[in-house]
């Protein structure tokens, strides 16, 4: 598309529309350099209570068709041209279908392949809060999050990583990797946000992506038929 990714930005505490269970990460596991495309993969999965949409630049009339959903928003993308990403990239749609009145969420995805596994790394593209205002902008912050990811046949298994088990593991000194730990001023309570290097969670991932207590529980989808919104 026509111009470079804007400031594309999303409350540390919002996610998927669900609280902080997925671990935040300023920087991304996967660059772009590194990123790769599945085979088969663009369509629509879900499960009885979510939605999921890939659209790559090989299908380039679904990827016009999710744009055309946010017509008022500034995103673009270097290099491409109008309506293709220009890179090895999958707008992301996430709809959850039992919501009253929730509007979809549109997400840059980057999938990447780290010690045989495939992981998808998620960046938001637009959420609708309700706010539009320069100042409510600024207090806004990016995050990536992670995922083990599987294709197989017309079934996504999807795999978050965990951020109470890089908390656990935190706070007893098991592991070290950079990050911040946010305290909410309301309940006290805490969350772990990531801030380590691309190079540093690779290398995280190379270590520890094989263990099982390190994610949530899987999210299994299965293919569905594709309908233009």
């Amino acid at each position: 598309m026509r111009q470079t990714l804007p400031k594309l930005a999303i409350l540390i505490v919002l996610i998927f529309s669900m609280s902080g269970c997925f671990l935040k990460s300023v920087h991304p596991l996967i660059a772009s350099k590194d990123a790769i495309f599945v085979d088969g993969l663009d369509g629509v999965y879900e499960t009885e209570d979510q939605r999921w949409t890939f659209a790559s630049d090989k299908n380039p009339k679904m990827v016009a068709d999710l744009m055309r959903q946010y017509p008022d928003e500034d995103i673009s993308f270097d290099p491409g041209e109008e309506d293709s990403l220009g890179m090895n990239a999958y707008l992301v749609l996430f709809e959850n279908k039992q919501a009253v009145n929730s509007k979809p969420t549109l997400f840059l995805g980057m999938i990447g392949e780290i010690n045989g596994d495939r992981f998808l790394n998620l960046k938001i593209l637009d959420v609708d809060l309700g706010l539009s205002s320069a100042f409510v902008e600024s207090h806004r912050f990016n995050v990536n999050t992670f995922s083990r990811f599987q294709l197989k046949g017309n079934e996504l298994t999807m795999e978050p990583l965990a951020s109470s088990w890089i908390k656990d593991q935190i706070q007893n000194n098991r592991i070290r990797i950079k990050h911040e730990v946010v305290v909410s001023e309301f309940d006290d309570s805490n969350e772990i946000l990531v801030t380590a290097s691309t190079k540093e969670l690779r290398q995280f991932i190379e270590k520890y992506g094989k263990v099982k207590d390190a994610y949530e529980d899987p999210i299994i989808l299965k293919r569905t038929d594709y309908e233009a919104p």
